[in-house]
């Protein structure tokens, strides 16, 4: 059996039955689905239809209309084969097909009667239409299922109350065998059915909702019996169903395939206590949102039933409560494959699983794919009962580069990408990866295509001779057909003559089926006022041919497996809980890292500390390295989200001259800034490898508390060691007034070895900065707020010329709009490490009227690296307005700018919110920018001496806001590790990994 599927645009997936509360992850518009549009979409995709591959008791469907405003259509390629083999009385009409070999079927309700009408091989009608029967006003979902005898129809009927089920036996031409017989009936809710056929008979399974109640954790769940009967088909004319009987009780989620034997139903079983929160979740506030969304996971189970009925004990096959309920099952080479969505390591991955016939788990539950972020499964495609071969795995990573924007061949456009593996028996995916660009909720249609695969999908529709940049395309459906490596062997839109009031565009296509070679689609019009059709007009249904042919649509599939650097590798979540605010990452040994963060908390406006207790911001690091995730390491709970956060590392101290204290450690330490009683002190911590604290001391003991005025604050801290044996911090202090940068030693006992030194003495704000050794030196790189003239406050005129330098005029420095108040440019200082010292002046790096924000540097052979980021000045006056950008300058060891900054915009435009850059003997940078309503990151490489702006790759579209300051930062020089913070679907703040390949 193939799934039916209903290809229709823009309106939301709503899952049936209990899967409709499922935290599906499906782009970018999760958590945002239009209430209004939810009874169109029940309305719409309530329905079932049978074919060849093997029958699976709630099938993934979707349905997805032609959007009505089209661009124009192009030009010129042919229409596609089709026959029209019915009139549907509602376009909205659901019809059911199944294939029987060669033949097929198919089913549909048209003035109030059951119609069939037999197919041959190349779809053409077999004789006239059947009438099979009474059939009721109100049919939310049917089966239609090719058996050994003919077919067998099932459905549900609501009316005045009540809900009845019943089977009617179809013979190979589409005649009755005998009249529909009843089943059950109940004033019960049934939500949902299907047939699994077997050597025998076949199964009738359905659905039962049960209301919520209250679990374990207190949470509200819905959860649902499953309930089949067995129907006998003998030679006789009389159909004899058993009694219902049941098949599980109050689980969370189910999904049935057919066997020889008889079903295999795999279950999503409710926990029978809530989850420990443990590390996963450290410092999470909301705990009864938590305690929520856990009991709507589950464990895995697999129960088989027997052609009379008989229900085996369920096995256990994942017992971790962490699944969720988007489980599917399938048959490959003799044993079950089970797949769903698992949350046990905080970002939601693909799981898989292998049970053998009798219940013997012989492939543990493991993760399918490598980790990306938040993924969801799609859909499991498995071949025709009892064959071999492999399966077709579908899923979606939310942190992946969205449908024509990833670089792959051919595709275009906006769109979900859905990634494509093969499956075998043992659970392992094949090497060959492709993606699929879908323009709608839900899952497209897919289906096994002999040795390949096919698939039915909304996508933009272009041409392969099109401009880049031409008009926007219009949406159509489309199919693809893969080869077994799963290359793009044919694509083309679907259209078809009988829709040709529609430029040959249907208005539904659904129930995608393939055999011998051959696929085929069902398609149907919009019934009602068309141009050239006459009002009150029925839709026609047509089965249109997807041949194998050249064409000259572009495809909107490509092989991801070719896609060239740079590249996301993997995506991990360190940390999940609440927002965050800062995130830094230091390079150790062996490929190894150290990732530290604060998280977001504002006085009188964040989630209320327990009673009695002084709480704010939580300060947590974890290691990371090849192998895995470290211990999750919470160091304070009492941090100021304004201070920021920094980690610098220490070179292993070497072994005792007599072999005593055993292998060399490396040390890190973290600069950070507590809040106690109000008041706000930078503090150092000193970490091992595995991020564990080893030492903490205070190094600032300023009193901070003025009468009559606000106490003065520490912020914005940085750190690095100075490759003497100590390290070097600097942060941003209002002790003596406005915001001056500060900077302090300290050895690596924590102990201070230079005094505190006021580094700037200017007349307004300093913010944001920076650190980075260079030899003896400490260079220093923040934004200011003086204004023109004071380039070099306390140090001479050299700051003019470093302006000058810079290739900015001195008169426009720090003017940010027509309000004349400064808006900020980026100051460079140099100190001398052991004195802390200032050599030469400070200098501007670039003077402009706009406002220049978020310095990073990165030190090169023969100087440094620095970006920052420039924001247009708000007209009206003072501040910054939307639309920054990124400009970098490189500078010698003088500290003088060499040549004009280069600049990089976002794309199409975009903002650029945050900058990364990590230099070797090139640079390689991240820039974070929101071109909609989420953060896009992009990653480009910039040599020494370019001077025009570099191109740039998309590396992953975040989930969280686009206001959302991501903070991304690179351990170690090469830019291979990135570390940066971002919103789950679910609200909650999260510390991502991010391993990245570069040219």
């Amino acid at each position: 059996m193939v799934a039916a599927m209903l290809v229709r645009s823009a309106l939301p997936w709503v899952p049936r039955g209990s899967r409709r509360d499922a935290r599906r992850l499906t782009g970018s518009a999760l958590g945002r689905r239009a209430p209004a549009l939810l009874g169109v979409a029940f309305a719409l995709l309530l329905g079932c239809s049978g074919a060849a591959p093997p029958p699976a008791a709630r099938p993934a469907r979707v349905a997805v209309k032609t959007p009505p405003a089209q661009p124009k259509a192009p030009e010129g390629p042919p229409l596609l084969p089709a026959r029209v083999i019915a009139e549907l009385d509602d376009e909205d009409a659901t019809p059911y097909f199944a294939r029987r070999g060669d033949d097929a079927l198919l089913l549909y309700a048209a003035g109030g009667r059951w119609r069939t009408r037999a197919l041959g091989p190349d779809g053409a009608p077999r004789g006239d239409t059947v009438d099979a029967g009474p059939a009721a006003a109100d049919v939310p979902v049917a089966a239609l299922r090719a058996t050994p005898q003919g077919y067998l129809a099932a459905w549900i009927e609501q009316a005045e109350g009540s809900r009845a089920v019943r089977v009617l036996a179809l013979d190979p031409a589409g005649k009755p065998i005998a009249p529909a017989s009843l089943v059950a009936q109940t004033a019960e809710e049934i939500s949902w059915l299907d047939v699994l056929p077997n050597a025998q008979g076949a199964l009738v399974l359905w659905e039962m909702p049960r209301e919520a109640r209250g679990d374990a954790a207190g949470a509200d769940v819905d959860r649902v019996d499953v309930v089949m009967t067995v129907v006998a088909l003998g030679k006789g004319a009389a159909i004899k169903p058993t009694a219902p009987a049941s098949v599980a009780r109050e689980v969370l989620g189910w999904h049935a395939v057919a066997t020889e034997r008889g079903a295999a139903v795999a279950v999503v079983l409710p926990p029978a206590a809530p989850r420990a929160r443990g590390e996963r979740k450290p410092a999470r506030k909301a705990e009864a949102e938590d305690a929520a969304e856990d009991a709507k996971l589950g464990s895995v189970a697999l129960l088989e039933i027997d052609a009379a009925g008989k229900v085996s004990a369920p096995v256990v096959v994942s017992p971790e409560p962490t699944a969720q309920i988007d489980l599917e099952i399938g048959a490959v080479g003799g044993r079950y494959l089970l797949t769903w969505t698992d949350e046990r390591d905080i970002d939601g991955a693909v799981y898989l699983a292998a049970v053998e016939p009798g219940g013997k788990v012989v492939v543990a539950p493991r993760q399918a794919t490598p980790p990306s972020g938040e993924q969801a499964l799609v859909s499991l495609v498995a071949p025709a009962q009892g064959g071999g071969g492999r399966a077709l795995l579908a899923w979606e990573d939310l942190l992946r580069a969205r449908g024509g924007e990833g670089g792959g061949a051919g595709a275009r456009g906006p769109g979900r990408l859905i990634h494509l593996a093969t499956v075998g028996p043992d659970g392992a995916l094949g090497a060959e990866r492709a993606a699929l660009v879908f323009s709608a909720s839900g899952p497209p249609d897919l289906a096994i295509d002999g040795d390949g695969f096919a698939a039915v999908t909304l996508a933009p529709a272009t041409l392969k001779m099109a401009r880049d940049g031409a008009a926007a395309p219009p949406v159509w459906p489309t199919f693809v057909r893969f080869g077994p490596d799963l290359s793009v062997r044919a694509a083309e839109p679907v259209r078809a003559a009988p829709f040709a009031a529609t430029d040959g565009v249907p208005y539904l296509v659904r129930g995608l089926t393939c055999h011998a070679g051959a696929c085929v689609t069902l398609a149907s019009a919009a019934a009602g006022p068309q141009p050239g059709v006459a009002a009150g007009a029925r839709a026609p249904l047509a089965l249109v041919s997807l041949p194998v042919r050249e064409g000259a649509w572009r495809a909107p599939a490509f092989r991801e497996d070719k896609d060239p650097p740079p590249r996301a590798t993997a995506v991990r979540a360190l940390a999940d809980g609440d927002s965050i605010a800062k995130v830094a990452a230091v390079e150790l040994d062996g490929g190894a890292a150290l990732s530290a963060w604060v998280t977001y908390f504002v006085d009188g406006a964040s989630d209320g500390a327990p009673r009695g207790q002084d709480l704010s911001a939580t300060l947590a690091v974890r290691a990371v390295s090849p192998g895995g995730l470290g211990k999750l390491n919470v160091l304070s709970q009492k941090a100021s989200s304004l201070g920021g956060v920094a980690i610098a590392a220490a070179p292993p101290l070497p072994a005792d001259a007599k072999g005593k204290g055993g292998a060399a450690q490396s040390e890190s330490v973290i600069a950070w800034v507590a809040r106690e009683r109000g008041e706000t002190q930078v503090y150092l911590t000193k970490v091992d490898a595995t991020g564990a604290k080893v030492a903490q001391k205070k190094l600032t003991t300023v009193p901070r508390k003025k009468q009559g005025g606000a106490a003065s604050e520490a912020s914005d801290v940085a750190i690095a060691y100075d490759g003497a044996g100590g390290f070097i911090v600097a942060w941003v202090d209002t002790r003596d007034g406005n915001a001056e940068v500060y900077a302090a030693r300290v050895d690596r006992a924590l102990n201070r070895t230079a005094p505190d030194r006021r580094i700037t003495n200017a007349p307004l704000d300093a913010a944001e900065v920076q650190i980075a050794m260079r030899g003896q030196e400490a260079w220093l790189v923040w934004s200011d707020a003086r204004p023109a003239g004071d380039a070099a406050a306390g140090g001479g005129a050299a700051g003019q010329a470093g302006a000058a330098a810079g290739g900015g005029a001195a008169g426009q420095g720090g003017a940010a709009g027509q309000g004349g108040e400064p808006g900020g440019d980026i100051f460079l200082a140099r100190l001398d490490a052991k004195t802390l010292q200032r050599i030469g002046d400070e200098s501007r790096l670039h003077a402009s009227s706009e406002h220049s924000r978020s310095p990073v540097l990165a030190p090169i052979e023969g100087g440094l690296f620095v970006g920052w980021i420039d924001e247009p000045a708000d007209e009206a006056g003072g501040g910054a307005a939307a639309g920054g950008r990124a400009r970098f300058v490189r500078v010698d060891g003088s500290g003088a700018v060499q040549g004009p900054p280069v600049v990089v915009s976002g794309p199409d435009g975009a903002a650029v919110s945050s900058l990364a850059l990590a230099c070797d003997k090139i640079c390689r940078g991240v820039l974070a920018s929101a071109p909609g309503d989420s953060v896009v990151l992009n990653a480009f490489t910039l040599a020494p001496g370019d001077v025009s702006a570099p191109s740039l790759k998309p590396l992953a579209w975040l989930t969280g806001g686009a206001s959302q300051d991501v903070s991304p930062a690179f351990a170690g020089r090469s830019g291979a590790s990135l570390f940066f913070a971002d919103d789950a679907v679910s609200g909650s703040g999260r510390v991502r990994w991010m391993t990245i390949a570069w040219p």
